[in-house]
Formats: structure tokens, C-alpha cells, sequence
């Protein structure tokens, strides 16, 4: 480690972590929440939000409200109608839902208000963790809350932390995972890679095709250094410098480099041996989630294997796996979904992952690994577009794990920097752009079918969301639809924080474009700050004044402890400065500068 890299450490020693990520969760937080459309957008939200609501106030996750149930819902136990989601979604709304249930005047109103901010919190959480994952990888302070920032604001990471659909809350106990398995490996402590186990088990409760990621998630928890690999690998290790060598290559050594840490574990006691030992701790943890998984089929189906997906699938007829080619074409690069162009800067991560897995090269074998398996299965399912939705939200958990390789970017060069910050400046447009206007107008403009990628699986490649939401946010300025009078269209008038249903039977789907001009919600701009000032104050879902007050607040407070570190940066570097000083000002000094 070079002079730089050790006072970075140094640096990164004396400060007191906390209070930064503290001070990071604040502002993203605020930030979140004020960009986010403070209602249920989609009604997968929507049944999660009533298994919530149901459990806190019956002690069953089951949904009674008459058209989520019809649509949503599926007989089981006692003959009650439950959701075919995972417990995740709902378990951890709960606090929000409570809180919104001592006051929820009108009848539904703050409790949905405060449910639809779940993700909010989540994305936050991630931002945080992001931080203090920078600072292990020895990055400094300012450069650490800097890429910090660049990902949670120019990133997918920023629109998908603001709707209902879960997969911000699936980046978190990602990157958090992650994040511990590689603490255990750096401290050699079982116990952070139990920790870790159990964060990635959490992931069953979403979803139970997060169960394909957790070997590569328990890789963060070996290492290498001791492994007896070959000599060019330990250089690397080591941050020896060697010609760039083919992707091929490296992984090669990689998978070397895992098999020379178990043939050593076989063979004598050591760091070989605690590797592996960490690897399947995390692992066992991880089968706690496992365990709750099954218990959560058998409390609603009287099965642990059955979880309504495939009754789902079976009520709408349409099929669960796709074309993998389109999928995986679809995912990367599509004009209508491709992750690049939803978050341009995450060229920046594969740009610099080559340093950090010489760098880290257990960390860099955990990304890819992990990568590679989600973005193989994603690609499998007939859904890969994850629709309706605004990007490639399947991805946007992989999207912390790349922005661990923001920081090592080479940017010397004025053409290099000038691409930097033209790819930041496009992610933080695109972005904008999602956070404007409600995501399914593209889809009610074009008469879509529900379920229309069942039909066309090259579908992205002939549209766009992104490309069309320029006009679509243009138009706003042109003010609503002349016949624009409820807010939104659904069952319950006087109520804004209901999700959004499509139109209804007696309505042909072709007029759909025709019908959507009724509501409100589809002309106004998204961000519930300026929406919500058109309801009346008597049916708005909190006292806006006073919420959007706390939420600056909030953001001052976080934007004050950031400040408070960037204090002791300055003094902690200023006697070591003042001491130079003396000894330059020193008359030998002087005699030998001369």
C-alpha cells in the first residue's frame, strides 16, 4: 500500500462512520420521499399493503378489500383469500402501516401514504451501507460520500426507491449482505458471516429465486491471500502491477483461486480452512430465511411448497418462462429497457472493475458471480422487462453491487473526465425524467394488454418508455385534460392514495387512451408535493405543510452531520499541515531548498 492509500486509511480511522451514514440516510431519505408519488402506483403494492393492513388489524395476512381480492387474491386456509407475494413486501411495511393507523383520517389514507414510502426508507438504508462499504475498500471521505451520492442520484436506484414495487428492498439486503461477508473475511469473524447469512436469507421472503444468488453472495466471506494460488495471482492480490490479461483469464484464475482455498482447508488448519468455514456459515444462516419461507406457504395454503405464483400464472394464462435470448437482449440492451440507458453511469462501474478485483479480487468474484446468475435466470422469464413498470427494475438490485466499482475509475485526461461527467449528467436527466409523470400512462396510451409481453417478446425493441416520456413530460406543461375530474380511476371516489386500475370491463382496452384522459393523475406531475396541493385539504392523506417542514428538516440535519465530518477532516489534517510549515521555515530547511 502506497503512501496516499495509507493515509487514506488513516483518515478514514479517525472518523466517527456513524454519524456520516446517518447524515447520508437523512438527505437521500428526504430526498426520496419528496420525489416519490406518495400513493400505491401499481397494485402489486397494492396487496401487499393489504396483507399489512389486514395482519395489524386482524393478526391474518389475508386481503379482504373486494377488488384487490378478485384480482389479486387466491382461496387457502380457512377458506380466507390471501396473496400469492412473499411475506418480505408486508413484513417490513409494518411500522410505516401502524403508524399511519393512529391517525388514518380519511379512512385508508395516511396508512397507504406511509406505505407507498417503504422503499423510500430501503433505498436510503442502501445509500448508507454503500458509504461505509467505500470507506472498507480504503477510498477517502470525499471521494467515498461523492460516489455515495452519484448512485443514489443517477442511478435507477433513485425512481425505484419511490414506488411500491419491492426490488429497492431486495438492493438493500444485497449490498447488506455483501457488505458483512466481506467484514467477516477482513476481521476473520464468524459471527459477521452468520450475520451476513442471515441478511441474504431475508431475500427467500421476496422471492425464492433469490435462492440461485446466495453461493455467490457467500463468496464475499472467503479469502484468498493465503491460498496458494499462482504466483501472477498473488501479485494481483498484492496490487502488482502485470499487462491487462482477457476476462477469460481472470476468470480462470478465479475459479483457481476457489479451488486452491478449499484443497487447502482439506489439508491443514488455517485462514484456508476459516474461509471455508465462514462460506458455510453464511450459507446455514441463510437457511433460516429458507425455513421462514416455508412456513409462510404452510400459514396461508396449508403447503410449504405451494406459494399462488403458479396459480397466478394459471388465472391470467400466460406462461412463466420466455424467450432467453430476448430476455437477456431485452435487459441490456433494448431501446426500451436496457439498463445502460436507464442508468448510464453504471458504465462507470465496468469500466473500473477491472482495479477493483485486482484490488479485491474476492469482492470482484462475488459481483460477477452474482450478476451472472441473476441477469442468466432474469433473462429466462417471459416478464424479464418486469412490466408494468419504468426500466429493468429485475436489475436494480445488482446496481449497488457495480457502484462499488464508481470509485475506481481512472478520470486523468480531460477526454475522460469530460465522458465521466457527461455519463452522471445523462443518469441524472434520465432519472428526472422518471420521477415526472405516472409510469403507466405510456402503457394505457398505447391500449397495452396487461399482460402483452407474453405476446411480443421483442416488444423494447420497437418502443421505448424512456424515449416517449420526453413528450410525456412536456406535456405537462400544456396543463390536464379539459374532461380530467377524479384524481384517479379507481373504485373509491374522494380517495387519492388507492393504486391505479386499468379501465373497466364495459370499456374496450383500444380505448384506453380515451378513458385515461378522465383522471387527473396521468397529467399532473408525479411528486406528491405538487399533486396534492389539487386535493382538498380534508381528504389529503397528511397535513402538508407540516410534512413537507419535517422532511426539509430532516434533510438539513443530515446535510449538518456531513458537514460536522467534513469539520474534523480539516483538523485533523491541519497540525500535521502547521508542522510542515515549521520545518520548511527552518533555516537549515531553507539552506538545503536552496
Amino acid at each position: 500500500m502506497d503512501s496516499g492509500e495509507s493515509n487514506r486509511t488513516a483518515e478514514a480511522a479517525h472518523l466517527p462512520r456513524g454519524w456520516v451514514a446517518t447524515g447520508v440516510f437523512l438527505v437521500v431519505l428526504a430526498t426520496y420521499v419528496l420525489s416519490s408519488p406518495g400513493r400505491i402506483d401499481v397494485f402489486d403494492g397494492q396487496a401487499r399493503y393489504e396483507v399489512a393492513y389486514n395482519f395489524l388489524l386482524e393478526g391474518r395476512p389475508i386481503i379482504r378489500e373486494p377488488v384487490t381480492r378478485h384480482l389479486m387474491g387466491f382461496r387457502g386456509r380457512h377458506n380466507l383469500t390471501y396473496s400469492h407475494y412473499g411475506a418480505g413486501g408486508s413484513l417490513f411495511a409494518l411500522p410505516l402501516v401502524w403508524l399511519g393507523m393512529l391517525n388514518d383520517d380519511p379512512p385508508g389514507e395516511t396508512s397507504r401514504f406511509l406505505f407507498s414510502l417503504t422503499c423510500c426508507v430501503f433505498g436510503a438504508l442502501t445509500c448508507a451501507v454503500l458509504y461505509l462499504f467505500y470507506l472498507e475498500l480504503d477510498i477517502s471521505f470525499p471521494r467515498a460520500l461523492a460516489w455515495t451520492f452519484v448512485t443514489a442520484f443517477t442511478t435507477m436506484l433513485w425512481p425505484c426507491s419511490t414506488t411500491t414495487f419491492d426490488n429497492a428492498q431486495h438492493a438493500f439486503f444485497v449490498i447488506g449482505s455483501m457488505y458483512l461477508g466481506f467484514l467477516s473475511a477482513k476481521r476473520e469473524s464468524r459471527l459477521l458471516a452468520a450475520t451476513g447469512g442471515l441478511v441474504a436469507g431475508i431475500l427467500i421472503l421476496y422471492q425464492e429465486y433469490f435462492l440461485l444468488i446466495l453461493p455467490a453472495l457467500a463468496i464475499s466471506t472467503l479469502s484468498w491471500s493465503h491460498a496458494g494460488t499462482m504466483a501472477e495471482g498473488q501479485d494481483l492480490m498484492q496490487g502488482k502491477q502485470h499487462p491487462r490479461k482477457p476476462l477469460a483469464w481472470q476468470l480462470r484464475q478465479a475459479a483457481q483461486a476457489v479451488g486452491a482455498v478449499i484443497r487447502s482447508a482439506c489439508q491443514q488448519a488455517g485462514e484456508a480452512r476459516e474461509s471455508c468455514l465462514r462460506f458455510l456459515l453464511f450459507l446455514t444462516s441463510a437457511s433460516v430465511g429458507v425455513i421462514a419461507y416455508l412456513g409462510y406457504n404452510d400459514l396461508r395454503f396449508g403447503s410449504f411448497f405451494q406459494n399462488g405464483n403458479l396459480a397466478y400464472a394459471a388465472k391470467y394464462h400466460y406462461p412463466t418462462f420466455g424467450n432467453p435470448i430476448a430476455g437477456f437482449l431485452t435487459i441490456l440492451a433494448s431501446p426500451g429497457k436496457s439498463v445502460f440507458l436507464y442508468s448510464p453511469p453504471i458504465i462507470l462501474g465496468l469500466w473500473g472493475f477491472r482495479r477493483l478485483w485486482r484490488r479485491k479480487p474476492e469482492l470482484g468474484t462475488a459481483i460477477l458471480a452474482t450478476s451472472t446468475v441473476l441477469v442468466l435466470f432474469i433473462s429466462c422469464i417471459a416478464f424479464a422487462a418486469g412490466d408494468w413498470c419504468w426500466g429493468p427494475r429485475y436489475v436494480v438490485v445488482l446496481l449497488p453491487l457495480w457502484a462499488l466499482a464508481f470509485p475506481f475509475v481512472s478520470v486523468q485526461g480531460r477526454l475522460r473526465r469530460n465522458l465521466v461527467l457527461a455519463l452522471l449528467a445523462a443518469g441524472l436527466v434520465v432519472q428526472g425524467l422518471a420521477l415526472s409523470v405516472e409510469n403507466q400512462r405510456f402503457f394505457f396510451e398505447r391500449a397495452l394488454k396487461d399482460f402483452f409481453w407474453a405476446d411480443d417478446s421483442w416488444y423494447y425493441f420497437q418502443h421505448s418508455a424512456l424515449f416517449a416520456r420526453v413528450g410525456e413530460a412536456a406535456s405537462l406543461t400544456h396543463g390536464m385534460s379539459p374532461e380530467a375530474r377524479p384524481f384517479n380511476p379507481m373504485t373509491y371516489p374522494g380517495i387519492s392514495t388507492f393504486t391505479i386500475f386499468g379501465p373497466p370491463p364495459n370499456v374496450p382496452r383500444r380505448l384506453s387512451p380515451v378513458w385515461m384522459r378522465q383522471f387527473k393523475v396521468f397529467y399532473l406531475p408525479k411528486p406528491w408535493p405538487i399533486w396534492m396541493w389539487t386535493i382538498k385539504p380534508e381528504l389529503r392523506a397528511i397535513n402538508l405543510e407540516a410534512c413537507l417542514g419535517a422532511l426539509f428538516g430532516m434533510g438539513l440535519l443530515g446535510i449538518a452531520l456531513i458537514f460536522r465530518e467534513f469539520q474534523i477532516v480539516a483538523n485533523h489534517r491541519a497540525p500535521q499541515e502547521v508542522c510542515r510549515e515549521k520545518e520548511l521555515a527552518r533555516p537549515e530547511a531553507l539552506t538545503l531548498g536552496k
